[in-house]
């Protein structure tokens, strides 16, 4: 069971990954979830840049989740700026216009983006990832992460997802425990817990 699970996040999902920026692996308690990304800036006062994202979840059951999407990003010197994003899942594809905030310094990055999505019918969704990362010793980090989406249309909340990370970091690798969180619905009904550990490396 565990190599068919390995085998189908490879050919689904490897031909990103060595593209990949960062990789983080976590092998959770209900699936194995799998996350690469990539950051690329086009000017040197970095205005312009493309982040990109691909993700793979893969249950017990070799049910696959795919997503991938594309970030066009410029970034005012306040930190504000405007956002094109093109995104291909499981579930379909599509485009959203929005607006973000980015700082980052040296132990600390905050990523907010509010958008519209590009439809017929109304959807809005908000998506930030807050990393802390002081340094604990000369060779090691905290390692803390909150990742969190919520999409609404006309009718209120539809979806969210919250995924927690905490643990350490040592010469660009990191690991500790891990929690992803999925809630559907106007009262947000939780359907997935996934606590596991993470693997993340950064290249």
């Amino acid at each position: 069971m565990k190599k068919e699970l390995l085998l189908l996040i490879f050919l689904s999902f490897g031909p990103l990954l060595g593209a990949a920026q960062s990789l983080e692996v976590m092998p959770g308690t209900a699936r194995i979830f799998v996350d690469a990304q990539w950051l690329k800036t086009f000017d040197q006062a970095r205005k312009w840049s493309l982040f990109s994202r691909s993700r793979a979840t893969v249950d017990y059951d070799n049910q696959t989740d795919l997503f991938t999407g594309a970030y066009l990003n410029y970034t005012t010197a306040s930190g504000f700026g405007g956002t094109v994003i093109g995104r291909i899942a499981t579930a379909g594809g599509g485009g959203d216009l929005g607006v973000h905030f980015f700082k980052a310094q040296k132990s600390f990055m905050i990523y907010a983006l509010a958008s519209v999505a590009v439809q017929r019918e109304l959807g809005y969704s908000w998506f930030s990832i807050f990393r802390y990362t002081p340094a604990l010793s000369p060779s090691w980090k905290l390692y803390s992460s909150l990742e969190l989406f919520s999409y609404f249309t006309a009718e209120g909340h539809a979806a969210s997802v919250q995924r927690i990370r905490i643990g350490g970091d040592t010469k660009g690798y990191q690991m500790g425990l891990a929690l992803n969180l999925t809630g559907l619905g106007k009262d947000y009904s939780l359907i997935n817990s996934n606590p596991g550990i993470f693997f993340r490396k950064q290249f």
